[in-house]
């Protein structure tokens, strides 16, 4: 009888009649296999109402696999709480002898016809159990309102590593506990023990079980019960911390995915993603401005290097490893204007909002110095800062929490006018408490507010001395595009590939254009106005490959946005303010120039009463960088943004000189400056053989620039800086004239070529304004 028992168990405990078997006919009905406990016994006859009725789980819904659960579900989502379910029981009943009980009871072979009478009985008395009996009313946490919709911010892949999270801070006994209690309150959802599942496969085949939304209510009711209080909060807070990520990626998306170029003006956006092109950016400070010239060596300007450099990509910064491994907190990058900096940012910021890189962080807050400025004069605490930046952030009362990385973006120190101070600020630690803004920064880059954050700083070079060097762990440069990157620009930029290929081809065949590309801003300037060059050019004409236009309106984005940076509208004091400084400035580069000079040195700032901060912060015209000069020692280097912008900056003091005062400053008879007032020729002619008469070609590139500035477009995109713009066709004429006599007598050959660039800078032109 042992063996017999034992081979018969083969069903899963609690499977019965009612739960498993045919609705076709009597005959498919089975004894129920539950019955050791019976087995070794011997029972008298019993009455009808000797039964032994036992309830039986639900059987699991589709998601969990069984073979026995066709057409049956628990799942939240199928539950119809108006209909009630069918209640299944299994009918034991007692038998003569224990060889009736055995459980081939349902074989035709039975020469009696008890068994069948007895399945009816059972049938009717099953049937009439199912509707005096009334299911369990559904537990609250398994519920779910088919109205109520879902947050995008909650996922699957988010809700398994939430509970995975929250289930590794129990300890082994209060995991056990956790699986026995999950077992035992829903028999509706667990049909086997969960005692032999480790955390990853118990998370799995709860949200195979259940869906999103009753896993983390079943987690956190279970956990509240078992006094695991911190532990339920830890997951509520996880859940409402990633939804209001969600809505900060938004934010910062919508904020973000376009990019003004140049300078920020009404109806000049464009996708930041249809122009980004990859930056050059190196591991390290010390890199000089570009000194390639397209006519000499510029050795004080050349860069020293002391060894191979490190390039980095925008998904470098801040890569987990390099931070554990170099113990990062705080980051400086620095860059001359317009050599994209920003647009650095703008591609890290764009990356992370579209899960590309830096997952790591769980939030990143921009704090750009503009907006910031707008609120110097305000008392607020650390958290309402970020909370009138960024809305969203009210959910939340703290940034310093467990296992959530935050980090700051500080964008354009340069533009910050409130006047960073680390000696005399004071420390201030709570960011709770109410002070000004200024006092906040400071101590966020200190490290007194959020020391656990990550921070990015972003600066030109001169106002990146305002930041302590104690306080930066990583110096990065943005130094432009490479060749390769400058072609790669123009052909993402330009969706007309023929036209791409034309501008590029032009701009190649002008040596200084193209070194001058360098620079994502002069990019587009000469993007902006090749394109309406070639759209106006005849059919099969190129237009004259002149230099001086495109300088000129990248001086004027550069002025434009110091007008930005500071705030402030254009009047007409402005407008006089920016002409005293151009000519300041334009008479130390011409100065400079004569003497071959390409260095600023502190005196010659001081005696022409200019101001650095002005030339190289507000403006970006100069820069600054830093040289090793002895071991341990660095001394600091000032100069133009690159040579040819001094060569250009000397020309415009030359011309709004002749302009504006009717002096040609480039002719020393005292004599003939005296008694005959100079002409426009007379200006060419002192230009033209200072030009042929230098032996390193210090005036070629100034001449052309020169040249170029007399003509009526250049002079019209400059009106707001001369007192007329008459300009003179006779005068242009009788210059080509002179140069075309110049290059046939042949007396210059080594200067011809850039006499003939020369003529070019004199050819007519239409005024195309990229401002």
């Amino acid at each position: 009888m042992e063996v017999d028992a034992a081979s018969d168990n083969s069903l899963p405990f609690g499977q019965g009649a009612s739960a498993f078997g045919s609705d076709q006919g009597e005959d498919e009905d089975i004894v129920p296999d539950r019955r050791l406990s019976l087995d070794f016994r011997e029972w008298g006859p019993v009455d009808q109402g000797d039964r032994y009725d036992v309830e039986r789980a639900q059987s699991p819904p589709h998601s969990y696999v069984s073979m026995h659960s066709d057409g049956l579900s628990c799942h939240p989502d199928d539950i119809d709480t108006d209909e009630e379910p069918p209640v299944t029981q299994v009918v034991l009943e007692r038998h003569d002898s224990f060889s009736s009980s055995c459980y081939s009871t349902d074989s035709e072979d039975n020469e009696e016809g008890e068994p069948k009478r007895k399945r009816k009985s059972r049938k009717k008395s099953s049937s009439s159990n199912q509707q005096q009996s009334a299911q369990p009313p559904l537990k609250p946490e398994l519920l779910k309102d088919p109205n109520q919709k879902r947050h995008p911010a909650l996922t699957v892949d988010f809700t398994f590593k939430a509970l995975r999270s929250t289930l590794q801070k129990l300890v082994v006994e209060e995991l056990k506990c956790f699986k026995k209690m999950v077992w035992n309150r829903y028999p509706e959802c667990f049909r086997d023990p969960l005692d032999g599942l480790d955390i990853v496969d118990l998370v799995d085949k709860m949200l195979e079980v259940c869906d999103i939304e009753v896993s983390l209510k079943i987690t956190d009711v279970i956990l509240r019960d078992m006094n695991l209080k911190r532990a339920a909060d830890y997951l509520q807070g996880l859940c409402k911390r990633n939804e209001v990520r969600y809505d900060l990626k938004m934010t910062l998306k919508r904020k973000y995915e376009s990019i003004y170029e140049g300078f920020a003006q009404q109806g000049q956006q464009t996708l930041f993603e249809s122009m980004y092109t990859d930056l050059y950016i190196t591991d390290g400070g010390d890199a000089a401005v570009n000194s390639q010239h397209e006519v000499r060596e510029i050795e004080e300007l050349a860069e020293e290097h002391s060894g191979k450099e490190e390039v980095i990509t925008c998904k470098d910064i801040f890569d987990p490893e390099i931070v554990k491994s170099r113990h990062i907190r705080s980051m400086l990058t620095k860059g001359v204007a317009g050599i994209g900096k920003s647009a650095t940012v703008q591609k890290f910021i764009l990356d992370w909002v579209e899960g590309k890189a830096h997952q790591d962080i769980f939030f990143l807050l921009p704090l750009p110095f503009r907006e910031l400025n707008s609120m110097e004069n305000t008392k607020v605490s650390f958290m309402e800062l970020i909370q009138a930046l960024y809305p969203e952030m009210k959910e939340v009362e703290t940034l310093d929490f467990e296992d959530c990385k935050v980090m700051f973006i500080c964008d354009g120190v340069d533009d910050c006018l409130m006047g960073l101070d680390f000696r005399k600020t004071e420390y201030w630690c709570d960011p709770k408490e109410p002070t000004t803004v200024k006092v906040l920064i400071t101590n966020l880059i200190r490290g007194n507010l959020l020391h656990s954050a990550f921070l990015w700083i972003t600066s030109r070079p001169i106002a990146a001395n305002l930041i302590p060097p104690e306080r930066v762990h990583q110096l990065l440069e943005v130094r432009g595009f490479t060749d390769e990157q400058k072609d790669a620009y123009f052909r993402k930029k330009i969706p007309d590939q023929k036209m791409a290929d034309k501008i590029i081809g032009h701009l190649k065949s002008t040596k200084t254009l193209y070194i001058m590309c360098h620079m994502p801003l002069f990019c587009w300037v000469a993007c902006r106005t090749l394109q309406k060059e070639f759209q106006n050019a005849k059919p099969g004409a190129e237009p004259p490959k002149a230099i001086t236009h495109l300088y000129t309106n990248l001086l004027l984005v550069l002025i434009n946005m110091r007008t930005q940076k500071l705030q402030q509208n254009k009047t007409e004091e402005m407008w006089a303010a920016d002409k005293e400084f151009l000519m300041k400035l334009g008479k130390m580069a011409f100065i400079m120039l004569e003497k071959g000079l390409f260095r600023i040195e502190k005196e010659q700032w001081k005696e022409y009463d200019l101001d650095p901060q002005k030339a190289v912060v507000e403006t970006g015209i100069c820069t600054e960088f830093f040289r090793e000069k002895f071991v341990m020692y660095q001394e600091k280097v000032h100069c133009f943004v690159h040579p040819t912008m001094q060569e250009y900056m000397a020309a415009l003091y030359v011309f709004l000189s002749f302009k504006n005062n009717s002096k040609n400053v480039l002719d020393g008879n005292k004599l003939t400056r005296m008694f005959k007032e100079p002409s426009m020729v007379d200006l060419h002619k002192s230009a033209l053989d200072r030009a042929l008469h230098s032996k390193n070609g210090n005036y070629d590139i100034f001449l052309r620039f020169l040249l170029g500035l007399s003509m009526e477009a250049n002079q019209d995109l400059l009106r707001g800086f001369l007192s007329n713009t008459l300009a003179s066709q006779q005068a242009q004429e009788e210059t080509a004239r002179i140069i075309r006599k110049k290059i046939k007598d042949n007396h210059y050959p080594e200067r011809n070529e850039n006499l003939s660039r020369c003529l070019d800078e004199l050819s007519p032109r239409l005024p195309i304004h990229c401002t």
